[in-house]
C-alpha cells in the first residue's frame, strides 16, 4: 500500500477547471466581483436625500400612532361615560357630544397627515395651518371633555397626541432656499 507523504502535494487532475491557467481566470473573476460588491461612497446629496426620507417615514409612523392615541384617549372617554351611573346633566351631555366630535376631527386630520394627503403645515383656513388649527380643536375637546363627569383622565389624554404633533411640527420646519 502506497502512503502519500504530508508534505506533497496530490497531482493535477486532468480536469480542465483545475488547470493553473483556470485558477488565475478564477482569482481574476473573484477580484472583479469583491471590486464590484464594495459600495461606492455616498455623496452628500444622496446621504442628504436619505436622510430625508429616513425623517419623513419617521413623521408618518408618528402621525399614524397620533391618530391611534387620539382613538384610545376617545374609547376611553366613552367607556368612562358608560360605566357612570348616570345622572349625567345637560351640560355633561354636551361636553361628551362636543368631545367626541373633536375627537372624530383630529383622528381625521391626523390620519389625513398619516396617508400624505395633509401635512401640519397646509393652510386650511387663510393664515391657520393644520397643526394651528388641530391645537384649538385639542383645548375644545380637552375642555369639553373635562364637562363630563368620571373622564378627566381621557380627556387630558388628548395632550399626548397633540405634544407629539407639536414636537413634529418643529421637525417640519419651514423649507428656506439655501443661497
Amino acid at each position: 500500500m502506497e502512503q502519500s507523504d504530508p508534505g506533497q502535494k496530490p497531482a493535477p487532475d486532468a480536469d480542465p477547471g483545475t488547470t493553473p491557467e483556470a485558477g488565475a481566470e478564477t482569482e481574476s473573476q473573484t477580484e472583479a466581483d469583491a471590486q464590484e460588491a464594495k459600495p461606492e461612497p455616498k455623496t452628500e446629496a444622496e446621504l442628504k436625500a436619505e436622510a430625508e426620507v429616513k425623517q419623513q417615514l419617521m413623521v408618518i409612523r408618528f402621525l399614524w400612532t397620533c391618530a391611534w392615541l387620539t382613538a384610545l384617549a376617545g374609547v376611553f372617554l366613552l367607556t368612562g361615560m358608560f360605566r357612570a351611573d348616570g345622572g349625567y346633566s345637560v351640560l355633561s351631555w354636551l361636553g361628551a357630544v362636543v368631545a367626541v366630535l373633536c375627537l372624530l376631527a383630529l383622528i381625521a386630520g391626523y390620519a389625513a397627515c398619516g396617508r400624505g394627503k395633509l401635512t401640519l403645515r397646509t393652510r386650511l383656513l387663510g393664515p391657520f395651518d393644520v397643526f394651528q388649527l388641530s391645537t384649538v380643536v385639542v383645548v375644545i375637546g380637552v375642555i369639553c371633555g373635562l364637562l363630563v363627569p368620571n373622564s378627566n383622565n381621557s380627556a387630558l389624554a388628548l395632550l399626548l397626541p397633540w405634544a407629539l404633533t407639536y414636537w413634529m411640527y418643529g421637525l417640519e420646519r419651514a423649507k428656506t432656499p439655501e443661497s
